[in-house]
Formats: C-alpha cells, structure tokens, sequence
C-alpha cells in the first residue's frame, strides 16, 4: 500500500485515473483505502443546451446520467430521472447566477 501511494503521488494527473484503475485491479484488497485517499481529477461534461460545463459528481448522478445545473436535463437522457422540487430548482437557478457574477469580477 506504501508504494502503491508512493506511486500515485509521482504521477502526472491526467494519468491518474487510468493508474488508479490499474492499481485497483492490482490489490482489489486495498481498493477502499486507495479510493479514499488519492485524489481524482474533476470530470466535467458540457451542456449543450447552454454550452456550460458542469461538474460530475455523486450529487447531481442518477443511474449513469448526469443533471446539469444549468438546463435541469441529464445527460445522457434519462427518463425517469430525479428532479428538484421547484423550490429547490429556484434556488439553484439564483444560486448560479450569483456565481456566476462572482465569477466574472
């Protein structure tokens, strides 16, 4: 386990992934240490509803989809996805325009 985060922490980050995949394969026994403690690059995927990229995470997945913050699709399609009520959907709306403006000064 030693040398399996001595390597990881040597590795370029855009390999990361891949050589965390190969490791998992390696020492399936360490696999939750290993997920826990090395850090993953963000993934994101484009809205091309707005041409925004949002980030992908366990919040915003349903099944293999993703929902985007921006349209309140997910992508890939979805058809009986998980939705925010439309209070909660108000207020992410406000929420991204206040980043948004935050942002952009």
């Amino acid at each position: 386990m030693e040398a399996a985060m001595g390597l990881m922490r040597r590795m370029p980050p855009k390999h990361t992934e891949t050589a965390l995949s190969a490791l998992l394969s390696l020492l399936p026994d360490h696999s939750s240490d290993l997920l826990s403690q090395i850090d993953q690059p963000l993934q994101v995927l484009c809205d091309v509803d707005n041409a925004k990229e949002f980030i992908l995470c366990e919040y915003n997945r349903d099944a293999d989809s993703y929902r985007s913050p921006w349209s309140n699709k997910y992508h890939p399609p979805l058809e009986e996805g998980i939705y925010p009520s439309s209070e909660l959907r108000k207020l992410e709306i406000e929420a991204n325009e206040i980043f948004t403006v935050y942002r952009d000064q």
